[in-house]
């Protein structure tokens, strides 16, 4: 690995960050960020593989662990929304979450066991689809939050999570799309510039995610607290 690559490296380790304060917070953090807590954990160790497999094995590449991972993230961040009970704009929750879960496997296995390899990077439409999907749900739930919170916004942990997720997946469909237009020739012109600011775009998003994290509120222990909380929230 040359030193392009491991500055690269060290960039993505930014994540390492607001996994360690998710973790030394987790005891006291509401458990509807629970999943947001395990997506941390998926990328951390997705970091490290990847850093391995093109370190140790170049001639495989780190190709398996993306794809791998993109199904692992994108189950775990519809478990967000579910958590959030942010499904229930479209009807039946738990229908839609099983809905969502069924169709990404079926569009990640498609598209990666039966009509190319799991080692390669030749069929990106799962790695445009998927972020799209989370695109739309970070919206609708950022709408759902400006028509019915009447607290800061910029104070409340899922918007802060939301954002940071239309950011980082908005761009990775950019940088799908740029590598598919680019091809074996990614050096120049515009989609090479797309490619290069993926690595600064993610560490902008991982120092974000530090915010939300400390925004996360505490675990309510009683409910007589939620009460409380559910009167100062009508008030």
């Amino acid at each position: 690995m040359n030193t392009h690559s491991f500055f690269h490296f060290l960039l993505s380790e930014i994540l390492l960050i607001p996994f360690c304060v998710a973790l030394f917070r987790l005891r006291r953090i509401d458990k509807a960020f629970y999943p947001f807590f395990v997506l941390l954990s998926l990328g951390v160790i997705q970091e490290v593989v990847s850093f391995w497999l093109i370190s140790r094995l170049p001639h495989i590449g780190n190709a398996p662990s993306v794809n791998i991972y993109g199904l692992l993230e994108c189950s775990v961040i519809f478990w967000q929304f579910y958590c959030w009970n942010s499904l229930r704009s479209f009807g039946s929750p738990l229908k839609w979450f099983y809905a969502l879960q069924a169709g990404s496997l079926v569009v990640w296995t498609v598209c990666n066991l039966v009509f190319f390899h799991l080692n390669d990077f030749d069929f990106p439409f799962y790695r445009i689809l998927y972020p799209f999907v989370i695109v739309l749900l970070s919206i609708n739930e950022i709408n759902r939050m400006i028509t019915h919170e009447s607290r800061n916004l910029y104070k409340n942990a899922r918007f802060v999570i939301c954002l940071a997720f239309i950011i980082f997946f908005l761009y990775q469909v950019l940088y799908e799309g740029a590598s598919l237009a680019s091809g074996s020739d990614q050096t120049k012109g515009v989609n090479y510039k797309i490619i290069s600011l993926f690595s600064y775009v993610n560490a902008f998003v991982n120092v974000v995610f530090v915010v939300a994290v400390l925004l996360i509120p505490r675990k309510r222990s009683s409910a007589f607290e939620r009460i409380f909380d559910q009167i100062g929230d009508d008030n």
